[in-house]
């Protein structure tokens, strides 16, 4: 007989995977915060930044996603009733000195440096053992889920020469419960109103590379300081998120009325989502 896996739900702070945590009750609740350590980002509430630190165990200075996001992920644990389990990486600054790049298109190592590593670890130190995960993309966007994405790179042991042994760790098995259920955005964004919780205008990465230009440029009005940082990386180092143009230039450009903003990213990996 197969042995039941234990259930384990990750929570991006947005509404679908809020949703998700709140209809599909799980084994863990996990949410992973990327950081930056730009203080001109850094929330003006103290007791935000006091439970943040107490969450992830380490100092905060700030986040590349919407303020919100972090009581949206606060208050959603209330509503469960039930632990949501903060976990953190590397700084997104530290992540691009290491890489000596930009996550884009072609480089998509934010997510799995940011989002997927620390989980992956919290799991392999906490639970030891292969979990179910759920993924929550929907109904209506079921091409994101034709993907295999089950094993991390970790270190194994040592060789005899003591240096690191690396190998691939399978270490979760994927479910989609809201396309089985058919679950979508429509369901999701009834629930959300009336489920008392406040989300962000936009979830994730407010610069993200998977997100629309005009989406970006909507984010220059919500999120200034945020974008100033995705900008100013880009100067720094001297490449960009998106290849076509610069989050600068994105600020110059025209608002489209008819735009339906707000619909997240569309990564694949299953950590970034609405």
């Amino acid at each position: 007989m197969k042995e039941e896996l234990e259930t384990f739900n990750s929570i991006s702070g947005g509404k679908t995977s809020s949703y998700l945590a709140y209809y599909y009750p799980s084994d863990y609740n996990v949410f992973a915060l990327v950081r930056i350590e730009a203080e001109y980002c850094r929330p003006k509430d103290e007791s935000i930044i006091r439970y943040v630190e107490d969450k992830i165990g380490t100092d905060f200075i700030a986040t590349a996603e919407s303020d919100i996001t972090l009581y949206t992920v606060r208050d959603l644990e209330q509503l469960l009733g039930k632990e949501i389990k903060w976990v953190t990486g590397d700084t997104f600054e530290q992540v691009i000195f290491k890489k000596k790049a930009l996550p884009n298109l072609m480089m998509r190592f934010c997510t799995t440096e940011m989002k997927m590593k620390p989980i992956f670890e919290y799991c392999n130190k906490e639970i030891g053992n292969i979990v179910n995960m759920r993924i929550g993309f929907r109904y209506d966007e079921q091409e994101r889920a034709n993907y295999e994405n089950t094993h991390m790179k970790a270190v194994v042991g040592k060789t005899d020469g003591g240096r690191n042994k690396w190998a691939e760790v399978y270490w979760r098995e994927l479910s989609f419960p809201l396309i089985d259920d058919k679950i979508t955005h429509y369901k999701v964004a009834q629930w959300a109103e009336k489920s008392g919780l406040i989300f962000p205008k936009d979830s994730n990465c407010v610069g993200c590379f998977w997100k629309h230009y005009q989406q970006l440029r909507k984010n220059w009005d919500n999120e200034p300081l945020k974008m100033r940082w995705f900008s100013e990386m880009e100067k720094k180092t001297k490449r960009r998120f998106k290849k076509e143009m610069s989050m600068e230039s994105v600020k110059k450009i025209g608002l489209q009325p008819d735009f339906f903003f707000g619909t997240g990213v569309g990564c694949q990996a299953g950590f970034c989502m609405d």
